[in-house]
């Protein structure tokens, strides 16, 4: 199964409008799915085929995604596929590939739910495919839904709980989102898939469930853990500084203050942040 690693969408009631983090990741996804190398030998297919003209374009479009300067023409070969015989999920789902290697995003959100929805039978790699394609293009609605079909239709594959937990970081149901990732890292450390990247994905996860909890001291906790990976990052300083100010709010430890005073000190882009946010730092 293709694993993917993950881009956060959170929604803060102190930035404007959806502030999607880890940009680092979007760039790693997309690196991660250029080497992925595709080959006919090993691929089967969810709708299968018996025309061996068919048979022959998919070998063409499959080797054609594992070289950038032809991915257009990997994505129009699938797209002839699909002209030839509309039913085939696979020539769909191949199409999309080819344009998310283009950053056609919207347009590849389309092409994997016809994917998805032509299958004779569930497929995760479809499901997670489309998913991913959509937190892409900001329809967390759309990749909720397909998380929650993967956890349906796969309940020992971890993506599905992962990505609970990730939406929920947006959704805002918090319990639901600690509770899935939890239920995640069980699966993935039973499968060995369990990685150090993964684990500090996890606890940034955590952290700003946490802190959107108001549990401040178990947010910090968790964002202390992956300070390392991600204290570059705006919506991590953002997320610890507010964690920071309420905890010094309540317990006048002058630790506290340093901590949210260094922390917004690090956020590069303060223009994200909505003037609501910046007033609450003046008094420090």
């Amino acid at each position: 199964m293709l694993r993917l690693q993950v881009r956060l969408f959170i929604r803060d009631s102190f930035l404007k409008g959806v502030f999607i983090i880890l940009c680092f990741f979007v760039q790693s996804i997309s690196a991660q799915n250029i080497d992925k190398e595709y080959a006919f030998e090993t691929l089967e297919l969810s709708c299968p085929t018996d025309d061996t003209d068919v048979l022959d374009l998919f070998k063409t479009g499959l080797k054609a995604l594992n070289s950038p300067k032809y991915y257009n023409i990997a994505g129009k070969v699938f797209f002839n596929i699909i002209q030839r015989e509309k039913t085939l999920c696979d020539a769909y789902f191949f199409t999309g590939v080819a344009l998310t290697k283009q950053d056609k995003h919207e347009a590849a959100v389309s092409y994997y739910y016809y994917a998805d929805s032509l299958s004779s039978k569930s497929n995760s790699v479809f499901k997670e495919e489309l998913a991913e394609a959509a937190l892409r293009v900001n329809n967390i609605g759309l990749a909720r839904k397909k998380y929650e079909e993967l956890i349906k239709d796969f309940p020992n594959d971890p993506d599905g709980y992962y990505g609970i937990g990730l939406t929920a970081t947006t959704i805002g149901d918090i319990a639901n989102g600690l509770q899935k990732l939890s239920i995640a890292e069980e699966l993935y450390i039973a499968e060995d898939t369990w990685t150090a990247q993964r684990e500090q994905e996890v606890y940034l996860m955590k952290g700003i469930l946490f802190i959107t909890d108001t549990q401040y001291v178990a947010g910090l906790e968790y964002l202390d853990k992956c300070f390392d990976t991600f204290h570059t990052l705006d919506d991590y300083n953002a997320n610890y500084a507010l964690a920071c100010l309420e905890l010094f709010k309540d317990t006048k430890e002058e630790n506290y203050k340093l901590k949210a005073i260094e922390a917004l000190s690090r956020i590069n882009d303060k223009d994200k942040l909505n003037e609501v946010f910046l007033k609450r730092f003046q008094e420090l």
